[in-house]
């Protein structure tokens, strides 16, 4: 007498390309939600503060004003730029200030509202985007400064302008998705949260934010090594009308963030109801 065989299988089984398709349709839902939270943080954060959205370009300033007052003083000697310092350093350290928040996004978006994530239950994607909604503001802050900078030293752009909001938002993108892909170990370990922040100290002073790539030496050597320096030096050559020079960069890093978008989007709709779990 021969007996029925049957297998029986997990019955939670993934399929990869749904959980992107599902990831997607998260952000696309849950946009009115992240909209309306991104107006209660952005009221709460002004309302008792005079100066408003000053502080948000108030780093910036204060920061490229040091540097500008180090190098005027000859406190420290600076290889020429191929535009006014001022104008030079307010957009590196703009640049690298872009980079930090675009890092940061996502677990900060997430730790500032945990109250939310582990009571209501909504797609998590709407934490992304609330965090992009903020940063986006704060970022035409910052750009308005530059124009400001840019007009007052008579620089005029040329066509090579074209390229920066593109590569901009290639690289916004990019840092984003590496944001989103260390959160889950940021929001397990507090370590991470606190090493991101020396780490892209100790990179700012090999990448040519507040000075010029030298001709020659170790430091030349070391700026070539680091995949930031291209980012800085493009993005600063297209607003100041300066030709971009690594346009072969510009492809592989396009389509490493299409990898690596895409991983993001499972990696983050898997393991957010895992942490929500974990921080109830």
């Amino acid at each position: 007498m021969n007996l029925e065989k049957r297998i029986y299988t997990s019955s939670n089984s993934y399929s990869f390309w749904k959980i992107v398709k599902d990831s997607l349709k998260g952000y696309r839902t849950s946009f009115y939600l992240a909209k309306q939270l991104a107006k209660r943080d952005i009221k709460s954060q002004y309302r008792q503060s005079f100066l408003g959205f000053f502080w948000a370009i108030a780093p910036l300033l204060f920061n490229s004003m040091v540097w500008i007052f180090l190098q005027r003083t000859g406190t420290i000697q600076l290889t020429e730029t191929n535009v006014p310092y001022p104008v030079f350093v307010l957009i590196g350290t703009t640049l690298w200030s872009i980079i930090g928040e675009c890092i940061n996004l996502t677990m900060q978006s997430v730790n500032s509202n945990r109250g939310i994530v582990t009571k209501i239950n909504f797609d998590k994607e709407a934490l992304i985007t609330l965090g992009l909604i903020k940063f986006f503001l704060n970022f035409s802050l910052k750009l308005s400064l530059i124009t400001l900078f840019l007009v007052y030293f008579q620089i005029v752009p040329s066509l090579q302008i074209l390229f920066f909001i593109p590569l901009l938002l290639l690289s916004v993108v990019f840092f984003i998705i590496i944001g989103v892909l260390i959160t889950p170990l940021g929001l397990l370990y507090n370590d991470i949260s606190r090493l991101i922040p020396i780490s892209l100290q100790v990179l700012m002073y090999i990448t040519p934010v507040v000075y010029s790539m030298p001709a020659k030496g170790l430091m030349r050597e070391l700026m070539l090594l680091n995949p930031l320096s291209y980012i800085i030096t493009d993005l600063r050559n297209s607003l100041t009308g300066f030709a971009i020079e690594n346009p072969v960069f510009w492809i592989g890093l396009l389509i490493t963030t299409v990898v690596l978008g895409i991983l993001a989007l499972a990696v983050y709709r898997v393991s957010m109801p895992i942490l929500t779990e974990r921080m109830s």
